[in-house]
């Protein structure tokens, strides 16, 4: 149901039950006072009557011989009266013509006959009995209207006229009250009522579609405009709102304007990450699998199509047991890993019936989980084939590189790189005119090395938009650590901060660039440093977790405010007041370069948590993990 129609209901509800209710109240005001005045009219008219033949019947009777009798010859007497007695019937003609709701006034004896009657062709006959007014009258309100119009009817008003000391009355004066006379005095008054419930309902709903209209005329173009974002169409520009119109509506129209041109651009955002997906999807050797929490496949990449022999338009919308039934060896594996949330890696599975004939397979599936719940949203199963592609992966790792490093631009590297060979040219001079082993020696050494690794670094600045060509070998993470410690050590101690270091084992082996290693954490650490400006620690931790060796650098400074946290990475964005915006992103893409990741925890006033994962490297070899990166 529409808002404007329930606007328009709210109002018109109360209004035609306002004008019910005062209707009813009305008419069951003016029917009782229309049944009151009828009823005390017949009790009048009769009580007048009995007070005449209170009056007649002794006067007739003393005119009569003898004057004595006994009480049943009395009785006798005083009925031959009423019924001879012209006056009364007069009477009763009368009072009938001056009473509008009374259609009959009648005399009766104790026998059951009628004596007189306004009627004269009811004279002598047995009377017929009716309802009485009085207990008709206290019957409810409804009751006597469907009584009235349904089945109208005679009521009666009895006053009984006896001798005292007797119980049964000599005679009983009725006044009969006509249903239809009733009816008919009430029926102008039902018509009036119904004039006004009915005009009160027109008028209802014209004043329901008036305020309506007036009340939702900001609404519909809030409608409009919120048509416009779903349909994509918010290149229109919004029409100004009306000077009447509330400030709170005007400053609505235009957030809702604002909102459209994000939704916009986040569709647009979206579409163009779908795309890529899909590319990617179909570019990628693996066959890609992507099934949501109850297990139903979303997501299929083409090379699924070649591995497992399905077109993706018959595996749509299947279950994940559909695909790897349980009876099977794959498929008794995948529901346990299921089952225990635990990650497949590389599992050796033949498949006999792919279209080229039995094919080695390698499955990996993980369990996608909410981050912070924990609960299970969705399975990823990658399957590729066992015999290596090294060609198409180097061309990948080439073309991610490529990718990330034309993020940096050359403005910066140029800038540094002339200062950069003053510095060398001077240092040259200067260890020309010192002694091999003179003074100072070692410490040009030092400087010497640091100075070549700043070069490599400014010409990797200078070489984003080709291949870099990485010095891959066995690095100690633990002794690369320690020297940067000893490099951070002096600026530490001059800002109070005390640096720790902890390692789980004497040696964590990776296969790195050192130098650009050693750059990439090097820029962490001294953040770190330098975000405790009162002082603090600085904790340098490694640890081996399977096949990887992490490194965590935790620091008490001030943090990083959370609507930030997304732009750490991004290039030239710092929030150091003369810092470059260099230093975090070229770690990130140093580390990407490695087959390594970089997460961060941080919570303002507390300090920051940076982890570093690289693939281990271990007797000589990679790790299975880092073999897979290529």
């Amino acid at each position: 149901m529409s808002l404007k129609t329930r606007l328009r209901i709210s109002i018109v509800v109360p209004v035609i039950t306002v004008v019910i209710v005062l209707s009813v109240l009305n008419l069951r005001q003016f029917v009782e006072s229309k049944f009151g005045d009828a009823l005390n009219r017949a009790q009048g008219t009769a009580s007048q009557v009995v007070s005449f033949l209170l009056a007649r019947i002794p006067e007739q009777a003393a005119s009569q011989k003898p004057a004595s009798r006994t009480p049943e010859q009395q009785k006798e007497l005083w009925m031959q009266i009423v019924e001879s007695d012209e006056a009364v019937a007069v009477l009763l003609q009368n009072s009938v013509a001056n009473t509008r709701d009374v259609i009959e006034i009648l005399i009766v004896g104790h026998d059951g006959r009628t004596l007189a009657s306004s009627n004269p062709a009811a004279l002598g006959e047995v009377v017929r009995q009716h309802p009485d007014a009085a207990a008709w009258q206290q019957k409810r309100f409804w009751e006597q209207l469907i009584e009235i119009f349904h089945a109208p009817g005679n009521y009666e008003v009895s006053v009984p006229l006896g001798v005292v000391g007797q119980q049964e009355p000599v005679f009983t004066v009725k006044a009969v009250i006509s249903a239809v006379l009733l009816r008919e005095a009430l029926r102008p008054e039902l018509i009036k009522l119904a004039a006004i419930s009915f005009s009160g309902l027109g008028l209802s709903l014209l004043l329901a579609v008036i305020v309506s209209n007036v009340a939702l005329a900001s609404l519909a173009r809030l409608g409009e405009a919120i048509d416009q974002i779903t349909k994509g169409e918010t290149d229109k520009e919004a029409e100004p709102p009306a000077r009447a119109e509330a400030k709170e509506m005007a400053a609505v129209q235009s957030k809702l304007t604002l909102l459209g041109q994000q939704f916009r651009g986040a569709r647009k955002d979206a579409v163009q990450l779908r795309s890529s997906i899909e590319q990617l999807l179909e570019k990628l050797e693996a066959g890609v699998l992507l099934f949501d929490q109850s297990g139903q496949l979303i997501v299929a990449g083409r090379a699924a199509e070649r591995i497992l022999g399905w077109r993706r338009s018959e595996m749509a919308g299947r279950r994940l047991e559909d695909l790897f039934p349980s009876s099977t060896p794959l498929g008794a594996v995948v529901r346990t890993s299921i089952e225990l949330g635990k990650p497949i890696k590389d599992f050796s599975y033949i498949i006999e019936q792919a279209p080229a004939g039995p094919l080695t397979v390698l499955i990996s599936l993980e369990v996608l989980e909410h981050f912070s719940t924990h609960q299970r949203i969705g399975t990823l199963v990658t399957i590729r084939e066992a015999e290596p592609r090294r060609q198409i992966e180097s061309h990948l790792e080439v073309a991610t590189r490529l990718a990330g490093i034309s993020r940096l631009t050359s403005g910066v590297a140029h800038e540094i790189k002339n200062p950069l060979n003053a510095i060398a040219l001077h240092l040259e001079v200067l260890k020309s005119k010192l002694d091999e082993d003179g003074e100072g020696a070692a410490e040009i050494q030092v400087i010497t090395r640091e100075i070549r690794r700043l070069d490599r670094v400014v010409k990797t600045f200078l070489d984003f938009n080709r291949p870099v060509d990485l010095k891959m070998r066995e690095v100690d993470l633990v002794s690369l650590l320690r020297e940067i410690s000893a490099l951070v050590s002096l600026q530490a101690k001059e800002q109070d901060v005390k640096v720790e270091f902890e390692a789980d084992s004497g040696t964590a082996p990776i296969r790195a660039d050192r130098d650009l290693i050693k750059q990439a954490i090097l820029n962490v650490v001294v953040n770190g440093v330098e975000a405790m400006r009162n002082g603090g620690r600085l904790l340098i931790r490694v640890t081996r977790s399977g096949d990887e060796q992490v490194l965590t650098i935790s620091d008490q400074g001030i943090g990083i405010p959370p609507e930030l946290k997304e732009k750490v990475f991004n290039l030239y964005f710092s929030t150091k007041k003369n810092g470059s915006g260099i230093g975090l992103a070229m770690t990130f893409r140093v580390v990407q370069l490695h087959s390594g990741t970089i997460e961060f925890t941080s919570e303002p006033g507390k300090g920051t948590t940076f982890w570093f994962r690289f693939p281990a490297f271990a007797d000589g070899r990679t790790s299975v993990a880092e073999s897979a990166a290529g």
